[in-house]
């Protein structure tokens, strides 16, 4: 869909006053902010399958803010960072009690599908769960 010239400079004039909008609150992630996102971080909210927008807006908070704690606080994105606090999460309950089936564990820590937590956990440990579980 080609635009219309009026509509494109329209469109250039309303990112430009939203990304002013943005950067004029970005001098610093708030206290309140990092408050919020710190609760939901510590009530396990990250185990919910969720997008990072629904997450934000669930927190009352902008998604690029949202978004922006993470890369300043943990210096990589939301998903990056879930996905590897939801392996450690299931590396420790893999190790606390082994009679526990994989498939659970992955539930547990919010990844219901059983391959895509078993191709997680490699991504991140270089090992299957069972092979995790198997050392420790």
């Amino acid at each position: 869909m080609k635009l219309e010239l009026h509509d494109r400079i329209a469109l250039f004039f309303t990112r430009k006053a939203r990304l002013g909008r943005m950067f004029k609150r970005r001098g610093g992630i708030s206290g309140q902010t990092s408050a919020t996102i710190r609760r939901w971080i510590v009530s396990m909210g990250w185990t919910e399958d969720a997008s990072l927008q629904e997450v934000a807006d669930s927190l009352g908070l902008y998604k690029e803010d949202f978004s922006l704690f993470f890369r300043r606080v943990y210096g990589k994105n939301f998903l990056q960072w879930r996905k590897e606090i939801r392996i450690d999460e299931a590396k420790r309950l893999l190790v606390k009690d082994k009679t526990i089936p994989t498939a659970i564990i992955g539930e547990e820590v919010g990844i219901s599908d059983k391959s895509n937590f078993k191709r997680q956990f490699r991504e991140i440990t270089g090992c299957t769960p069972a092979q995790w579980r198997s050392k420790h």
